[in-house]
């Protein structure tokens, strides 16, 4: 699938035949559903290695929280960076850069001796991850055939779960003593992909809309005094007793504001005019709130699980929730094609608050598992469904931006997750509570839903 301009724009791609192009869009999916594998072992591997982390490197639980937290904070700088260079530069040499800088600091992790380091380590992954997705949810929007966006968008991001499950059953079943082994593998097999994306995805450069992908402006310096002012607002926080550690994540987390908050300024053309600014704050509604919880019951899972008094279960939970976030995709995916995104996505996240309360009460093994394979099946379900439609709310030459927009939003919800988790278990509140703690989170992310539905009436989404 070669990615062209509108019909009728000058220096216009050749398109392909028929039968090319659909090999080609086949070949392509099954390149990014590897790679999404790759990130969510990583991912998954981080919260299963967080008991070793904490005990071999001496880290409180908030401390913890906060080296979880480092990938998702990276997330946001690489969902910027990569989404604009990914409409500069073209999907395929971006994508290959950012799976090897995540495999590259994904096997630097295993070298952390103190705080500092793996959260420098995690930094690291996360630019890559987040560069890395914001590539493919491009690409999702540009290989699917029509009215298939949630789909294809699906199955390619499915691969997360399908890694996170993966790491889960080998950490079960014993496959690995030691956690660094976890990030050995973690780390080898996106070097040895890389080279294959780089030269396999049968993509080419964006055209250049005119003046569409100079992302070099004065009001870049605007990250500064942004970046400033919340770094002030941080540090009043940690003030607090109960947050004083959130002081030595605050300046990461501050920049990441400022950068956020610069590129939207950047960017605004692509993200506001023309009729898109309620399609993007939407679309940034549902992606907080989302990423919010998905990352709080990822790194924080299995801590929650043995809390309940089942750490033999912990590893088994994960892989239910991962699996069944498989099918929850899929099915989801395809609902919202054949539906809209209004009725599956409301439904499916109203379900997820019952199943939610039903966690956090269970103690039983056979239906905690049940339960967490619930929670992976709506949440996991919800959040790729809207990866399909998000991308192709947006002209193709303006999709990595927009796309890096959103996934960067999503990603801010996901520095929080961890968190949450993080700060609820220092002050000592039960699993329970922290599970019960996403409830609010679900009511927001179904209100974003029905704003997106009404926001994208006519558009190309689903």
């Amino acid at each position: 699938m070669t990615e062209t301009s509108d019909p009728g724009r000058g220096g216009q791609t050749p398109t392909p035949p028929a039968s090319e192009a659909a090999h080609g869009r086949t070949r392509t999916a099954a390149l990014c559903f590897a790679a999404m594998i790759l990130e969510g072992f990583d991912i998954q591997a981080m919260g299963l290695a967080a008991g070793g982390l904490a005990s071999g490197l001496g880290l409180s639980r908030d401390l913890l929280g906060q080296a979880l937290a480092a990938s998702n904070i990276g997330l946001v700088f690489g969902a910027v960076l990569g989404g604009w260079l990914a409409d500069s530069l073209g999907r395929r040499r971006v994508l290959a850069a950012s799976v090897a800088l995540f495999g590259v600091f994904t096997l630097l992790t295993t070298a952390a001796t103190d705080f500092a380091t793996l959260f420098a380590a995690r930094l690291g992954a996360g630019i890559g991850f987040g560069a890395a997705l914001a590539n493919i949810m491009a690409i999702a929007g540009e290989i699917a055939p029509r009215g298939k966006a949630g789909l294809t968008a699906a199955v390619m991001f499915c691969g997360m779960p399908v890694g996170g499950g993966l790491v889960a059953l080998l950490s079960h079943f014993g496959g690995v003593e030691d956690w660094r082994a976890l990030f050995f593998i973690g780390g080898g097999l996106p070097l040895a992909l890389a080279p294959i994306l780089a030269t396999s995805l049968a993509l080419t450069p964006v055209e250049r809309a005119k003046g569409g992908t100079n992302g070099l402006s004065w009001l870049w310096l605007a990250a500064l005094p942004l970046g400033g002012l919340a770094w002030w607002t941080l540090q009043a926080l940690a003030a607090s007793p109960d947050l004083k550690t959130l002081s030595l994540s605050a300046p990461w987390i501050a920049a990441v504001l400022g950068v956020l908050g610069a590129y939207l300024l950047v960017h605004a053309r692509v993200l506001f005019a023309e009729g898109r600014a309620f399609i993007s704050i939407s679309l940034w509604v549902v992606f907080f709130p989302t990423l919010l919880m998905l990352y709080l019951i990822l790194n924080w899972l299995p801590t929650l699980i043995a809390g309940k008094g089942l750490p033999e279960i912990a590893g088994l939970a994960s892989a239910a929730f991962n699996f069944a976030g498989v099918v929850g995709a899929l099915v989801m995916g395809a609902s919202a094609d054949r539906f809209g995104l209004r009725i599956p996505l409301t439904v499916g996240f109203i379900a997820l608050l019952a199943v939610i309360a039903a966690l956090s009460a269970a103690t039983d093994p056979v239906l905690v598992l049940c339960l967490s394979g619930g929670v992976g099946f709506l949440l996991l379900g919800c959040n790729y469904a809207l990866y399909g439609a998000g991308s192709g709310l947006y002209p193709q030459e303006m999709r990595g931006r927009g796309s890096g927009a959103a996934i960067a939003w999503g990603r801010l919800g996901s520095v929080a997750g961890p968190l949450v988790g993080g700060f609820l278990m220092q002050s000592g509140s039960t699993s329970a509570a922290v599970v019960s703690a996403m409830t609010p989170f679900a009511l927001v992310s179904a209100a974003g839903v029905l704003m997106l539905a009404f926001a994208s009436r006519g558009k190309s989404a689903p």
